[in-house]
C-alpha cells in the first residue's frame, strides 16, 4: 500500500513527540496538494451544542488562531467525547472526502491508546487503506517530559509518580497493535527530528517550518507556576505554557526541567528494552534501526547531562530572576526574594495573558498572521542565571 491509495491519515501521536508542532503547522495550512497530485485536508472538530461539528480550510485557520494552544485537533474517545459520537464523525469525514476527492487527515496525540477503537471503526468501513503516523523518542527522556506535563500536578515527587499505577509509557504494545489492523500502513519515526518536515516528506505535501510549539519549560517556570496554582490548576490545562512560549523574550538560556535522577535510570532503560523488543517485531527493518539509532532506547546506562547534574530545583532564585527578567524585558535586583520574584512575574502575567488573548481574537476576526504577536524586547542579564539544557 503507498500513501496515495489511503482512504485517510491518522496522526496518533506519541503525546510529548511533536504533536502540538505538527498540528499548528497543519491548522495554519490545512488544504495542502501532494507531489502524486492529490488533496490533503486537515479536520479539525469542535463542540457545539452537545455535538462535534467539522471544522475544514478557513474555519480550521480561525480557530487555531483563536486558540491559546494555537491548533485544532480531534477528540479523544472516551475521555472527551464518547467512542460511538467520535466513531460516527470519522466515518462521515471520510465518506465525505471521498465523494468530494480528497485524503482526510486527522491528528489526535493520544489516539495511539486507541488501537481497539480503530480497529472496530475501520472494520465497519471494510478496512480501507489508511496511512497511520506516529512519532516516538525514548522511555527516559520521554517520562521527564510527562511528569512535568501530568504527574507533578498530582505527584510532585517522581518517585512517587513512577512507582504509581499512572505511568503511561505504553507505546510499544500500543503499536504492535495497530500493525496488526488490516491495511493499515504504519509509519513510525522517532521525534528527535522535525516531525513537521518529516511528515511532509511523506505526504509530499508543502509546509513551512515552524518552531517547537509545547517544548518542556524550565524549571523555573515550573517552580513559579506550582507555588501559583492559580494559573496553572491541573495537568490538563497548559494554555499557560504556550502562551509564555510565545512571550518570552529572548534572553538568558534557562535551565530545563529535570526530574530524573541517576536511582531511575536502571528500571527506565530496562522500560525501554521491552518497549524496543516489541517494535521490533513488528516494525520494517528500516523504521525500527531509524527509532533505535540512539543510545537511550539501547545502552543500559547510557549518558545524559541532566542525568549527572540530577533533578533541577524549582526555587533557584538566579534561574527565577532570569525567568522573571525575560517576561519583564529588564533585569531584575539580584537581591530579590523568592516572593517577590512571584509577586513580579504574576503581575506581569496577568497583563500578557490580557495582550495575548487579545491578540489572539484580532487574528481571528481580522485575519493577522499569528507571528506578529507582540513579543517583548530582548536582553542582556548582568552574571550567571545558570546553565541551559
Amino acid at each position: 500500500m503507498t500513501f496515495e491509495d489511503s482512504h485517510a491519515i491518522f496522526h496518533i501521536g506519541a503525546p510529548k513527540c511533536g504533536s502540538s508542532a505538527l498540528q499548528a503547522a497543519w491548522s495554519a495550512e490545512p488544504d495542502r496538494p501532494s507531489r502524486a497530485g492529490l488533496h490533503v485536508r486537515y479536520i479539525g472538530a469542535v463542540r457545539v451544542g452537545g455535538k462535534f461539528m467539522p471544522l475544514r480550510g478557513r474555519a480550521v485557520r480561525r480557530a487555531a488562531a483563536l486558540s491559546p494552544y494555537g491548533y485544532v485537533s480531534m477528540p479523544d474517545p472516551g475521555r472527551e467525547v464518547a467512542a460511538k459520537s467520535l466513531g460516527d464523525f470519522v466515518l462521515r469525514e471520510i465518506a465525505r472526502a471521498r465523494r468530494r476527492g480528497y485524503i482526510p487527515f486527522f491528528s489526535n496525540e493520544g489516539w495511539i491508546r486507541r488501537p481497539d477503537f480503530f480497529t472496530r471503526l475501520l472494520s465497519d468501513l471494510g478496512h480501507p487503506p489508511v496511512t497511520v503516523l506516529a512519532f516516538l523518542r525514548p522511555p527516559l527522556t520521554w517520562m521527564n517530559a510527562a511528569f512535568w506535563q501530568w504527574g507533578v500536578w498530582c505527584r510532585p515527587r517522581f518517585d512517587d509518580w513512577i512507582s504509581s499505577r499512572h505511568v503511561p509509557f505504553s507505546f510499544g504494545g500500543d503499536l504492535a497493535a495497530w500493525a496488526r489492523i488490516p491495511n493499515v500502513g504504519l509509519q513510525v519515526a522517532p521525534a528527535k527530528q522535525d516531525v513537521v518536515t518529516f511528515a511532509d516528506a511523506l505526504l509530499g505535501t508543502p509546509g513551512n517550518a515552524i518552531g517547537p510549539c509545547h517544548s518542556t519549560g524550565s524549571a523555573a517556570q515550573f517552580g513559579f507556576l506550582l507555588r501559583n496554582r492559580r494559573f496553572r490548576r491541573d495537568s490538563h490545562r497548559a494554555e499557560i505554557e504556550f502562551v509564555l512560549q510565545r512571550q518570552m523574550a529572548n534572553g538568558p538560556a534557562l535551565r530545563r526541567a529535570w526530574a530524573i535522577a541517576p536511582h531511575h535510570v536502571k528500571p527506565l532503560q530496562r522500560l525501554a528494552q521491552g518497549h524496543r523488543r516489541e517494535l521490533e517485531r513488528v516494525l520494517p527493518a528500516v523504521q525500527a534501526e531509524e527509532i533505535f539509532d540512539d543510545p537511550l532506547w539501547t545502552t543500559p546506562y547510557p549518558y545524559h547531562p541532566e542525568i549527572e547534574r540530577g533533578p533541577a530545583p524549582l526555587d533557584d532564585r538566579n534561574e527565577l530572576r532570569a525567568f522573571a527578567g525575560r517576561l519583564l524585558s529588564k533585569p531584575l535586583p539580584e537581591g530579590a526574594e523568592l516572593g517577590a520574584l512571584d509577586a513580579f512575574i504574576a503581575e506581569r502575567l496577568g497583563v500578557l495573558l490580557r495582550a495575548d488573548r487579545s491578540h489572539r481574537w484580532r487574528t481571528a476576526l481580522l485575519g493577522a498572521p499569528r507571528d506578529q504577536t507582540p513579543r517583548p524586547r530582548s536582553f542582556t542579564l548582568r552574571g550567571d542565571p545558570g546553565s541551559s539544557s
